[in-house]
């Protein structure tokens, strides 16, 4: 073979060996790029410390609304995200406890998927939001929900609880001014959210 067509093949070979050294280089480098972006999109869960900043954002007002006695102050933790208890009540079979979920993309708290039932449920009315009531009897229904996008709201209020405002009217008519009444907890915690 004459001298210049090995040199035309080994000139081909580098550069075939270049080729693939800068197409690995591309790859190498769009793969490093889209682990470095799903790991921006990938956001932490939210933390405790947010879900408590959340629910300080309740105003007061709202709050003593749904007591016919005086509120403790807020209960922060435990088993709800937090509490609130007559003034002296020590347990929560005297007050409302509130749950909340930011991402609840599955509607695990909004379906209540594991939970006992609460009744047949009633859509309630909040600007902005998805919201219902369960209502089992009596003159409180037994949870409401409020749902802005994912983040899902949760009241539970004591049944019958000795401290908790009553309406006048029907039963029904009265769990439902309550919930209604109550929904204003979760819009003052989806308005702090935004």
């Amino acid at each position: 073979m004459p001298a210049d067509g090995r040199k035309h093949t080994r000139d081909h070979r580098v550069e075939a060996v270049a080729c693939v050294i800068l197409g690995a280089s591309i790859a190498l480098g769009g793969a490093g790029a889209v682990l470095a972006a799903s790991r921006q999109t990938t956001a932490a869960p939210p933390s405790e410390a947010l879900y408590r900043k959340l629910c300080r954002a309740i105003r007061g007002e709202h709050v003593r609304a749904l007591f016919r006695t005086s509120v403790a102050p807020i209960q922060l933790g435990g088993s709800s995200d937090c509490a609130f208890l007559p003034r002296g009540g020590t347990t929560f079979g005297a007050g409302i406890r509130v749950f909340l979920r930011i991402d609840d993309g599955d509607k695990t708290l909004w379906a209540h998927r594991g939970d006992h039932p609460y009744g047949k449920f009633r859509s309630l009315s909040i600007p902005g939001a998805q919201a219902k009531w369960g209502y089992q009897g009596g003159r409180w229904p037994s949870i409401v929900d409020a749902r802005e996008g994912t983040f899902t709201c949760t009241l539970i209020p004591a049944a019958g609880g000795p401290g908790l405002v009553g309406f006048p009217g029907t039963p029904l008519a009265a769990a439902r001014s309550f919930a209604e009444r109550s929904a204003r907890v979760c819009e003052d915690v989806f308005a702090a959210h935004r």
